[in-house]
């Protein structure tokens, strides 16, 4: 659940770790945010395949716990996860796939995401704006794989001669 929230939605791992329970809001079909690089909150739509794994995992795969965190770890005592184990929990599960991603971080996750907006069209200050980014270039470090899809939307910019006053 928690690689899911990560690869659909691009949460770090220490928001992912942030989650509670009560982050859910099952009428509103939305998952509120605590987003702490800004000190924002940030309500996140959820799609119907999310909450039907949120319901599934709460159900079936959460520990039994008064805790209010989403995810706890797995060992006694119960206590949430650490964005240090949210990044153990994704290099556990790539080793496991047997992919050639062994030794990808979580933020691969993120960086999918931001990659897979940019292919659908959404632009660059949009998915900086999602991913709570300051300026243009650090959204640019996750599309760095982008940049010949970057230099086929370029405008063409026409060139002024030297008797129309510019430099040719």
């Amino acid at each position: 659940m928690l690689l899911h929230l990560m690869a659909h939605y691009g949460l770090r791992t220490g928001e992912v770790a942030r989650l509670t329970v009560d982050a859910i809001d099952w009428s509103a079909r939305s998952l509120l945010v605590e987003q702490f690089k800004t000190h924002s909150w940030l309500a996140l739509p959820l799609m119907d395949q999310t909450l039907e794994l949120l319901r599934r995992y709460l159900r079936d795969g959460r520990r039994a716990s008064q805790r209010h965190e989403l995810f706890l770890c797995t060992g006694a005592p119960s206590r949430p996860m650490t964005k240090g184990a949210v990044s153990q929990a994704f290099k556990d599960r790539a080793r496991q796939s047997g992919l050639p991603i062994a030794h990808a971080s979580a933020y691969a996750l993120r960086h999918s995401f931001a990659m897979r907006l940019f292919a659908h069209g959404v632009g660059i200050k949009a998915i900086g704006d999602l991913m709570v980014h300051h300026g243009l270039a650090s959204t640019a470090v996750y599309l760095r794989l982008q940049t010949e899809g970057l230099r086929e939307v370029a405008l063409p910019v026409a060139r002024r001669s030297r008797s129309e006053g510019g430099a040719a």
